[in-house]
C-alpha cells in the first residue's frame, strides 16, 4: 500500500507539473504572437505559430502519460525558439535567458524519469552554455534581422528576466514539496510495523523524546506466552495472524494510549500511571478470553507483562529494560500475569 501511494503522488506531481507548465507555454507563445505581428517579424510569426501547435499537441501526449517524449520535445523546441528569436530580436531581447530555466529543467527531469541519469542532465547543461556563448558572440557581431524600438526590447528582457526567475522557482517549489512528502512518508513507514501496522520501536523512540509528561506514564513491556509453539505446529501464517490481531486488540483495549510492536512477540505499552494496573489487568484479560479463529482452528493464548512507572531522568533503555526485567520474573514465575 506505501508503494502504491508513493507511486500515486510520484505520478501525479508529473502529470500536474506538467500540464500547468504546457498551459504556461501556450499563454506566452500567444502572447510572443502578438508582439511578433505588431514588430512585423514574420518569419517569427510562423515559428511560434508552429510552437503553438506543439505545445497542443502536447496535451495528447500528456493525457498519453507520455512523459519523457513530451520533455525532449518542449526542451527541442526551447532551443530552437531560443536561437531563432536572439538571432532574429538580438541579445538584449533576454530570449537567451530561457537557456538558465532549461538547465534546471533538466535536472528536475532527471530526478522523475525512471533511469536517473545525470549524464544526459550535465550534456543538457553544457550544450545550453555553449550555445549562449556562441547567441552572444553571434549576436554581438551582427545586427538583429528584425530591430525593435529600445523600450520595448528593455520590456523584453525584464519580462524574460522575472519569468525566468520565475520557471526556476516554480520547478524548484514542486520537487522540494515532493522530496519533503517523499521524506515523511518514509519516516512514517520506517517507524510503523510492517505486519501489524502499528509503531515498531523506532516510533517508540520518537515517542519517547517527543511526549513531554513521562513522570505520569507507565511503560508495560507484554510477550505472547509460549508463541514459539504456535509458530512450531501451526506455521508462521498463524503466528502472523496472531500477532496481528494482538496489535489490533491491544489498541482497541488500550485507548489514547502508545503501544508498539518491540519486536518479534514483545509489544510495548505506554499507559497513564492512574489506575494502570486495573488497565493492564484489562488488557491481560483481554487476552486471556480472546478465541483466535485461523484456517477453521481456534487459538487461545495469553501474556505476560512488567511495567515499570516513569523515574525522572530515566532514559529509554533503562525504562524498557527495567519492564523487561519484571516481565522475565513473569515468565518464570507461572506466566499469565502482571509484575510491577
Amino acid at each position: 500500500m506505501a508503494l502504491s501511494n508513493n507511486t500515486g503522488t510520484y505520478y501525479r506531481t508529473i502529470r500536474n507539473t506538467c500540464l500547468f507548465a504546457n498551459s504556461a507555454y501556450i499563454f506566452l507563445r500567444l502572447i510572443y504572437l502578438v508582439i511578433f505581428i505588431v514588430s512585423k517579424a514574420y518569419a517569427l510569426i510562423w515559428i511560434d505559430a508552429i510552437s503553438i501547435l506543439i505545445y497542443l499537441f502536447c496535451f495528447f501526449l500528456l493525457k498519453k502519460r507520455k512523459y519523457y517524449i513530451y520533455a525532449l520535445l518542449c526542451g527541442n523546441e526551447f532551443f530552437v525558439f531560443v536561437i531563432t528569436t536572439t538571432i532574429m530580436l538580438g541579445f538584449n531581447s533576454g530570449f537567451h535567458l530561457y537557456l538558465i530555466g532549461l538547465c534546471v529543467v533538466s535536472f528536475f527531469t532527471t530526478y522523475f524519469s525512471k533511469n536517473k541519469n545525470i549524464k544526459g542532465s550535465i550534456a543538457w547543461v553544457v550544450l545550453s552554455l555553449i550555445i549562449y556563448l556562441t547567441l552572444y558572440f553571434i549576436t554581438h557581431f551582427n545586427q538583429p534581422l528584425y530591430p525593435i524600438n529600445e523600450i520595448v526590447e528593455m520590456v523584453l528582457f525584464v519580462g524574460h528576466a522575472i519569468i525566468v526567475f520565475i520557471y526556476v522557482a516554480f520547478y524548484l517549489v514542486v520537487f522540494v514539496k515532493y522530496t519533503l512528502s517523499l521524506e515523511k512518508k518514509i519516516m512514517n513507514e520506517s517507524r510503523t510495523d510492517e505486519l501489524t501496522q502499528i509503531a515498531n520501536r523506532y516510533g517508540l523512540y520518537d515517542y519517547f523524546n517527543q511526549e513531554e509528561h513521562k513522570e505520569s506514564k507507565v511503560l508495560a513491556l507484554f510477550d505472547i506466552d509460549d508463541f514459539k509453539l504456535i509458530n512450531d505446529k501451526y506455521g508462521h501464517a498463524a503466528g502472523d495472524y496472531i500477532l496481528k490481531r494482538v496489535a489490533e486488540l491491544s489498541a482497541a483495549t488500550l485507548p489514547g494510549s502508545f503501544v508498539c510492536r518491540y519486536g518479534g512477540e514483545e509489544f510495548v505499552a505506554v499507559v497513564n500511571s492512574d489506575n494502570y494496573f486495573e488497565t493492564l489487568e484489562n488488557l491481560r484479560k483481554t487476552f486471556e478470553n480472546e478465541v483466535f479463529e485461523f484456517e477453521g482452528k481456534e487459538h487461545r493464548i495469553t501474556i505476560t507483562i512488567g511495567a515499570t512507572v516513569y523515574e525522572k531522568d530515566m532514559t529509554l533503555e533503562k525504562w524498557v529494560s527495567s519492564a523487561d526485567e519484571r516481565m522475565y520474573l513473569g515468565k518464570n514465575s507461572g506466566k499469565n500475569k502482571i509484575v510491577i
